[in-house]
């Protein structure tokens, strides 16, 4: 995939490149390029001039008379032009027929000595000439101090925006009028001139140079203009002419001197005076050659190019516009700054063609691998029947009809995939939960979310918190650990890797296997091979012993076998509640527990009172309400209250209180009993294990099987609630068990 990439790759930029090589050298994006010039050139602020236009206007035409006018009337002209002492007089109108006051005309412009005439030629020539020069009559030629060409280039567009400052052929050639009066007052040719004519002219027929770009300072009207008729009338002063390049020509509406310019029409000696500001300041705009703007179009280019390799689209997007801008700025700066025109068409071209071809290119190669990839895929095996193709259209529909038979096919594969997949983690016994790398959980099954309630989205490490704090357990052969939960059930998780069609990690698969009746049932088992082995065992062989003595007398027999039957009955007895709290089969009926504890401290009033003990219980009109088995918890009650007394001295008090206490796991909280002795207390080697089943206190003279501690952390358990234990050697014991308090209905 990543070799087409770069092929196609290659294909877009070869592509690109020879587009912008064809738009450059045919210059086919001249006329955009025009544009842009003319929308720049409006920002370029205008420069003050040293030109003045002597305009032959109407309101001349109406007082000297219809044109042409006498030849005597272009000498007063320039005498009185030439009192005023200028820097130069450039005189834009053609004097190519004889008349007969050349003579005067041609004194009058040797005594002003720095007078310049046009020449114009005609292309092609007559009688198969390259072409043919009109220049002025012999005499005012002589007359003149420099005589240059007034021939202006138009755009394809008709637009006047450029002027040569040479034209002719290898044999004779003339420099351009502008250019010739900015050697008038300069005395050498202009650094324009030097660059523009830098190739020489064709040997074989007439041309121009190369054509600079004439910055324009503004519309029609922006050069100051006198009025020929003003000047021969002496109206104008002298001041006014004094040291200013004037400007002699046409401005009159109707005299066909007008030309298209990027602001409008413009007179010709207008255009000129533009020429003539720039020569003279060397602000002339220079238009770079096709090589250097085909280099300024490739840059942005490769760099874009570069890009799409390596950038996401919406990047290329935006570095894509940037670019553009970046063109567009980088134009205008050269041309506001440095005199330079840059066009940006072939750059913004270039940038355009790249993203339709790209895309285009991407779009083939991404199809080729859709089509590839599915055509795999169908030939690949599959646990599930196969689905149909569905319908071909006609031949003229071939590929399309092919391409989305495919897809419909794989699309098909992969909904019943998916269903297949749901409906069989749906089916599961057991609680399973799909998560991501990082532990997320993905997807999870109904049984699932009876375990943790809705999950979807949860960290596993998050929900397993919830169900077990502590989740220390033992860790099984293949991998798996036993949870302990807090409401006493037995869980294995196993977890093992999801991995994708590449064999790549993608995610985890949890399994939580309820075995608490396994382990309940175990339990169990053992505890009646305990019981029936050992503890129900003993009393038995006590009686058997018992009875093959001759020593003892009947009364004192009958004594002693009765004792070890009741101790066997009592073992019976406290097994079979044990097994019945570890059933977890029980009631849940909503309960007073104030009721319930004075109600087992009233069931051992008789023992309390034969060791002269005091039992005292909380005031019974205040409510506790839980919600649980009544004979359970009454027993487990009667359990505690009951060892109380047994170990307690006589004469000592026995304190059952209730209170309750906030829990952030219930909103309702948790209802704490404590039942406090003054008795012999818990050695504390004995604390950790006191609850455990057939686990006896050290140095406690008959004690019983262990079962009723175990049967009341059993209890406890199944009502959600927790239990501890704090004792000294003779200072006494306090339990402390904590249930969860039950809502009003």
């Amino acid at each position: 995939m990543r070799s087409r990439l770069l092929l196609e790759w290659l294909l877009v930029a070869g592509l690109a490149i020879l587009a912008l090589c064809l738009l450059v050298s045919y210059r086919l994006t001249e006329r955009p390029d025009n544009l842009a010039y003319d929308a720049i050139m409006r920002l370029r602020p205008a420069i003050a001039s040293d030109v003045v236009i002597v305009a032959i206007d109407e309101s001349s035409l109406g007082t000297i008379g219809r044109w042409p006018w006498p030849r005597a009337v272009h000498a007063r002209l320039i005498d009185r032009l030439a009192a005023a002492r200028p820097a130069a007089i450039g005189y834009d109108v053609l004097f190519v027929e004889p008349s007969a006051d050349d003579a005067r005309l041609a004194q009058a412009i040797g005594r002003a000595g720095n007078v310049v005439l046009p020449l114009t030629f005609s292309v092609p020539g007559t009688n198969g000439a390259p072409f043919d020069l009109q220049v002025p009559v012999p005499a005012v030629a002589q007359a003149a101090r420099a005589i240059g060409h007034a021939d202006l280039t138009t755009d394809p567009d008709g637009i006047f925006r450029r002027a040569s400052l040479l034209a002719g052929d290898a044999r004779a050639h003339w420099p351009g009028f502008a250019e010739q009066i900015q050697r008038t007052l300069s005395g050498h040719p202009s650094p324009a001139f030097l660059r523009s004519t830098a190739a020489p002219l064709s040997a074989d027929r007439f041309g121009f140079s190369s054509p600079i770009l004439i910055p324009f300072a503004g519309a029609a009207g922006t050069h100051r203009t006198v009025s020929f008729g003003a000047v021969l009338r002496g109206e104008v002063p002298p001041e006014l002419l004094r040291g200013k390049v004037l400007l002699v020509g046409s401005t009159a509406s109707g005299s066909g001197d007008q030309y298209p310019v990027p602001s409008g029409a413009m007179p010709g000696v207008e255009i000129l005076a533009n020429l003539i500001d720039a020569l003279t300041r060397d602000h002339v705009i220079r238009p770079l050659g096709p090589g250097t703007t085909l280099a300024a179009a490739l840059v942005p280019l490769f760099i874009l190019l570069g890009a799409l390799l390596v950038l996401p689209p919406r990047v290329n997007v935006v570095l894509g516009v940037a670019l553009m801008g970046l063109v567009v700025a980088v134009s205008a700066g050269l041309l506001l700054c440095a005199d330079l025109w840059l066009p940006p068409t072939a750059a913004l071209a270039g940038l355009l063609i790249v993203y339709p071809l790209w895309a285009w290119r991407r779009l083939e190669a991404a199809n080729a691998y859709m089509v590839e990839e599915l055509t795999r895929l169908r030939g690949e095996a599959d646990a599930l029947p196969m689905r149909s193709a569905g319908p071909h259209g006609g031949w003229f529909q071939e590929a399309i009809a092919r391409q989305t038979a495919l897809l419909h096919m794989a699309i098909g594969r992969v909904r019943d995939l998916r269903r297949f997949f749901a409906d069989s983690l749906q089916a599961l016994p057991d609680a399973t939960l799909v998560t991501d790398q990082a532990g997320t959980v993905l997807v999870a099954n109904r049984a699932a979310d009876a375990l943790f309630g809705p999950s979807t989205g949860m960290a596993l490490d998050t929900l397993l918190g919830r169900l077990a704090p502590d989740r220390s357990g033992e860790e099984a052969a293949d991998g798996a650990r036993e949870i302990a939960t807090a409401d006493g059930r037995t869980l294995v998780l196993a977890v093992v890797p999801l991995n994708d069609a590449q064999g790549q990690r993608a995610g985890s698969i949890a399994r939580l296997t309820d075995i608490t009746e396994i382990r309940l049932a175990t339990r169990q088992r053992e505890d009646a091979l305990q019981l029936l082995t050992h503890d129900m065992r003993s009393p038995q062989a006590s009686i058997l012993a018992l009875l093959e003595r001759k020593d003892e007398d009947a009364q004192t027999l009958r004594a002693r076998i009765a004792g070890y039957a009741r101790r066997t009955l009592k073992l019976a007895d406290d097994f079979v509640h044990y097994a019945r709290a570890e059933s977890g089969r029980h009631t849940q009926e909503l309960l007073d527990f104030a009721a319930i504890l004075v109600e087992a401290a009233d069931d051992q009033w008789a023992l309390a009172q034969a060791k002269a003990i005091r039992v005292e219980t909380p005031d019974a009109e205040e409510e506790y309400l839980v919600r649980g088995d009544r004979s359970l918890l009454s027993r487990m009650l009667t359990n505690l209250i009951g060892n109380a007394i047994k170990y307690s001295d006589g004469g000592t008090i026995v304190r059952c209180t209730l209170t309750r206490e906030p829990a952030p796991s219930t909103p309702t909280g948790m209802l704490c009993c404590r039942i406090a002795d003054q008795g012999h207390g818990i050695a504390a080697e004995d604390l950790e294990a006191i609850f455990q089943p057939f686990r006896r206190s050290r140095g406690v003279e008959g004690a019983g099987a262990g079962l009723g501690l175990a049967f009341v952390r059993t209890v406890v358990q199944r009502h959600g609630g927790t239990i501890a234990v704090e004792s000294r050697q003779g200072e006494g014991t306090i339990f402390s068990l904590r249930l969860p308090i039950a809502a009003e209905e």
